[in-house]
């Protein structure tokens, strides 16, 4: 489908720098480019753990399907834990009618301990907790999945996404001010 929106997944452990590569992608891809982050539905929207079966895995879902439905590119950022996340992910990728890319940022233990620590949240949760939420390799296995070097700094990370997606036409008017 001719300027199909794009669908780009970007996941990764905690404190990998998820958010913050998807919020300068988004900037990158301009106006009419969906954030999707799953720590807002999940954390804030709904107040959920999680846990498989979660309520915020239909809702970003349903919220995916209806960003691209009214042309915008969408980023589906966050943890998405492969056995909770998975099929979701398989679904909404198999059935979206424009190119799709799949990012995993591959970063070791000690280096999201180590960004962990800086972060507020470091003084909530434990670093004991937090490695027992880290999940190694935690890959969707899905065709053309991009793991990345999540340890390569920001700029360079951004460059290598953008140069996979390639080509990507803002999806509204810049100029109509509508958008921030």
């Amino acid at each position: 489908m001719e300027n199909a929106p794009h669908l780009i997944v970007l996941r990764g452990n905690a404190a990998s720098g998820k958010s913050t590569l998807a919020a300068a992608l988004q900037r990158a891809l301009g106006p009419g480019t969906a954030n999707v982050e799953q720590d807002h539905f999940r954390r804030v929207i709904l107040r959920e753990h999680d846990v498989a079966g979660g309520e915020n895995i239909g809702l970003i879902a349903h919220t995916v399907r209806y960003c691209a439905s009214i042309g915008n590119n969408v980023i589906v950022e966050g943890i998405l834990v492969a056995k909770h996340y998975r099929d979701m992910l398989r679904e909404i990728l198999a059935e979206h009618p424009g190119p799709t890319h799949v990012f995993y940022l591959d970063v070791p233990l000690e280096e999201t301990l180590r960004r962990h620590a800086t972060r507020p949240l470091g003084a909530e949760i434990s670093a004991d907790t937090f490695r027992e939420w880290y999940v190694q390799s935690d890959t969707l296995s899905v065709p053309g999945e991009v793991v990345l070097d999540g340890t390569a700094d920001l700029e360079v990370t951004l460059k290598v996404i953008l140069n996979r997606v390639g080509d990507v036409t803002p999806n509204r008017d810049q100029d109509g001010g509508r958008y921030l």
